[in-house]
């Protein structure tokens, strides 16, 4: 083999932090998706129940996200509808926000 191609100029500590921030950067998005998923679910409950609501699934999902990964991995492998339900599932919640939705329920009177 040839000694001096281009494979041995390889920066592996460059790579790896590249890696490192993605998947930071990863994680973040998808707390942040998972916060507001969670405040929308929330929103229907009535005023004194809302923030109650909130913190109860940010405790609930936390572990689900942090140690139940592979499992849910697994599970839609071995049945992909489990899919699709969470899509339905995501359908419906985002269809009752938008049809609830202050700016689309009252619109501005036309002059």
């Amino acid at each position: 083999p040839d000694h001096d191609d281009a494979h041995g100029n390889i920066a592996g500590s460059d790579r790896l932090w590249g890696a490192v921030k993605t998947v930071i950067v990863a994680d973040l998005v998808m707390s942040v998706d998972n916060v507001i998923a969670i405040a929308g679910a929330a929103q229907g409950a009535g005023d004194g129940h809302q923030m109650p609501l909130v913190i109860f699934g940010l405790l609930v999902s936390i572990p689900i996200i942090v140690w139940g990964s592979q499992l849910v991995i697994k599970l839609m492998d071995r049945f992909p509808m489990i899919i699709t339900l969470g899509g339905m599932l995501l359908g419906w919640i985002a269809g009752t926000m938008a049809v609830s939705d202050p700016a689309l329920a009252n619109p501005a009177p036309m002059y």
